[in-house]
């Protein structure tokens, strides 16, 4: 999946990829790293990049991140590249039909709506499960639940349809 990811007023690109187990490859403005990542904890995880090892404390709300890494604390927000979009362009509270996809392989934890409910711009509609951290999933406009194509405790690969919203 492909993420902007900002800190401060500089945005980068972000893909995240599983390669194996615990295995990621994740490439940033265009450098790839191969990381082993293992949740330890609800929010710590045990980090092995190149020949170093981290403790990372990860707290996080929405797309909003706070990192401590080594006494370090790095703040930042990580957006997918398709919804970074639509805010720019100014799309929050369209009109017409939003399909909600998974942004990358997970399992469904939790369904938040339900067939024929209203939602609002920005509402959480699905959780999905991913690299072992739950998505809150946004409705990108207001509307009604149309359609819901999953069930909890489906997996679900990336780019599969979850839910649309008219």
């Amino acid at each position: 999946m492909n993420y902007i990811g900002t800190i401060g007023e500089k945005e980068v690109k972000v893909g995240v990829r599983e390669v194996g187990v615990a295995r990621y490859a994740v490439t940033i403005d265009g450098q790839e790293h191969q990381v082993d990542a293992h949740q330890v904890q609800s929010s710590v995880w045990s980090v092995l990049y190149g020949d170093a090892s981290f403790e990372v404390d990860v707290q996080g709300k929405n797309e909003e991140f706070e990192v401590l890494i080594a006494g370090d604390c790095y703040k930042f927000s990580l957006m997918n590249e398709q919804r970074k979009a639509m805010m720019r362009s100014g799309g929050k509270g369209a009109v017409g039909k939003a399909m909600v996809t998974s942004p990358m392989p997970g399992k469904v934890v939790k369904l938040l709506v339900n067939e024929g409910e209203e939602v609002k711009v920005d509402q959480g509609v699905i959780v999905v499960e991913a690299m072992k951290m739950e998505n809150e999933l946004k409705s990108n406009i207001a509307g009604k639940v149309k359609e819901i194509f999953v069930k909890e405790g489906e997996i679900v690969e990336s780019g599969a349809k979850l839910l649309l919203v008219e």
